[in-house]
């Protein structure tokens, strides 16, 4: 009985481990979904001559992920409400609705840069708006890549062997 339970013990802290490397991982991976976000936007701006709205609902159709239906969300809040603009109704949204998805503040705060420039009808301004965005996340995410190897090493080693300081202190 002593071994399962020292067993269980030290498996339990392993996957503790496992999961904070996963989390690492899940922002990293959220955060490469945004940039791919921003650059379709900006690919349906340039080629299609779309609005950001237009855009929105664009990806919100084309993804089936979660992302996509935060975009659909947007979408349909915006087309219900007719008295806001769309950068300030997006920016509360989806300030809103990322919050649940692994990411922190500022990234959320980067990927929102876009909806600061408010009244940019030049497609060109909007653009390069979407592109400092962009810009921004893809600096986080090679920070954060940099970094990632380092933690993910880190989390489940240091799951592992505190199992093993829990098991040697129980003996």
């Amino acid at each position: 009985m002593q071994m399962l339970g020292g067993f269980l013990i030290l498996l339990g802290c392993f996957g503790m481990g496992l999961w904070y490397r996963q989390q690492f991982l899940g922002r990293l991976y959220t955060i490469r979904e945004l940039i791919r976000i921003l650059e379709q936007w900006i690919s349906e701006i340039r080629y299609n001559g779309s609005t950001l709205p237009e855009c929105c609902r664009q990806t919100g159709r084309q993804r089936k992920d979660r992302l996509g239906e935060i975009c659909t969300e947007v979408y349909r809040e915006y087309a219900e409400t007719e008295d806001a603009g769309f950068l300030e109704l997006a920016e509360k949204s989806f300030r809103r609705q990322l919050r649940m998805l692994p990411l922190k503040k500022e990234d959320i705060e980067e990927f929102l840069r876009f909806a600061e420039k408010e009244g940019y009808a030049d497609e060109t301004m909007q653009i390069k708006s979407i592109e400092l965005s962009r810009q921004g996340l893809e600096h986080t995410a090679d920070m954060q890549q940099r970094e990632i190897t380092q933690k993910c090493r880190l989390s489940v080693g240091l799951g592992a062997m505190s199992g093993l300081l829990i098991l040697l202190l129980l003996v």
